[in-house]
């Protein structure tokens, strides 16, 4: 498993800073940061079928998830708590080739805590999720 984020902490495996648009210097320090302290973790099965998972969210340095006060939550069918990080994590699986620069945009969708992919809501920090586009299967994460 590894975990990526803006944070420097234990925690975090790959640190992810954020950039100016364009090709703009900035002169002062980023004071709001789009990306999340502990934004998300990515899970790879080692034996076949070689499956990779993506779960919005981190683990704090006690290992426990992580999910900041302003971030959406809500019961999955009243058993388990899912939720959505404030700035929310964001995939895109392009249409065609990928590789070799032959594919093209594919569409913008966000996942959760829990991994299931919702469409994208109305504003990255909207309280409301989007739409349910796949449900995930259950996986457990061990940190």
């Amino acid at each position: 498993m590894f975990q990526i984020g803006r944070s420097s902490e234990a925690p975090i495996d790959c640190v992810v800073m954020d950039t100016a648009p364009g090709d703009k210097i900035l002169d002062s320090i980023i004071t709001q940061s789009t990306i999340s302290r502990f934004a998300c973790r990515i899970a790879c099965d080692r034996d076949v079928p070689y499956r990779s998972r993506v779960f919005a969210a981190g683990f704090d340095p006690t290992r426990n998830i992580f999910l900041g006060e302003k971030a959406t939550k809500w019961r999955d069918e009243g058993i388990e708590i899912d939720g959505l990080t404030t700035n929310g994590i964001l995939i895109m699986h392009p249409k065609g080739k990928f590789f070799g620069g032959k594919a093209d945009p594919g569409i913008w969708r966000e996942v959760s805590v829990c991994g299931s992919v919702y469409a994208l809501r109305e504003s990255r920090s909207a309280p409301q999720k989007g739409a349910l586009v796949r449900r995930r299967a259950y996986y457990p994460i061990r940190p």
